[in-house]
């Protein structure tokens, strides 16, 4: 009967995934262990499978970042308890948890004819100093970050999206000229690209919601440096608005 109770998840095997630490970094590969618990029943594990995945908020469609598993065969008696460290690789493309993104790993157990236990564990993806750089430059510029999306790329084919960023400007020295700054995060080894969208105040647009108030531009910042960035930022708004 035990063995039946496992097939349907009552009394099966448990897996939990424990991080060293809850803040990590696009493109940071940490080790994490793995900890089973076995139930009522021995049970064979043949896989164990990583899913890390995000989405903007409750309720809306989940999306892989990306996908791996340990092929490793584990046979769990009752009252078992095993640790297996696993190298997690935070791809550079991983979106941060702001403006309402999450993020979590989806651990999993493969076993034959049993419901596949699972667990679930948050993750706060923070900037990495590039990224952060330019989280103090548009601070000090006086735009706040209103909202954020998952935009697909065909046109990068290392990634299968890339997060855009929804910035409000909030000081006078810009709300006259900008309705709001759309930057898209491209990270790479070494650098950061972005696409930027200067949505112009133009009252002629907005009542008509035409897009001919929106320019676009590509920029690469190859040093971490918040000054440099906000300047940079400064003469492009200068050029487009």
């Amino acid at each position: 009967m035990k063995r039946v109770l496992s097939s349907i998840g009552i009394g099966s095997a448990t897996v939990d995934t424990v991080f060293p630490q809850t803040e990590l970094v696009p493109g940071e590969t940490v080790t994490a262990e793995v900890e089973l618990y076995g139930g009522d029943a021995t049970q064979e594990i043949d896989d164990i499978y990583f899913d890390l995945k995000t989405r903007l908020s409750e309720g809306d469609e989940e999306r892989v970042i990306t996908e791996f598993d340990i092929d490793k065969e584990i046979e769990l008696s009752p009252g078992d308890e095993r640790t297996v460290p696993v190298d997690i690789e935070i791809p550079p493309w991983a979106p941060l948890t702001r403006g309402g993104t999450s993020v979590w790993l989806e651990t999993g157990l493969d076993i034959d004819w049993a419901v596949d236990p699972t667990d679930e564990d948050r993750i706060d993806i923070v900037p990495d100093e590039y990224i952060g750089a330019l989280f103090d430059a548009l601070d000090e510029m006086g735009f706040a970050l209103r909202y954020a999306e998952l935009v697909e790329t065909p046109y990068l084919d290392d990634r299968p999206f890339a997060q855009e960023l929804d910035f409000r400007p909030t000081d006078s020295r810009f709300t006259d000229d900008l309705d709001e700054l759309e930057i898209t995060l491209v990270p790479r080894s070494g650098d950061l690209r972005v696409f930027v969208e200067f949505d112009t105040v133009d009252e002629i647009a907005d009542e008509y919601d035409m897009d001919f108030d929106e320019m676009e531009a590509s920029l690469t910042f190859d040093r971490a440096d918040a000054d440099t960035i906000r300047r940079r930022l400064k003469n492009e708004i200068k050029q487009y608005s």
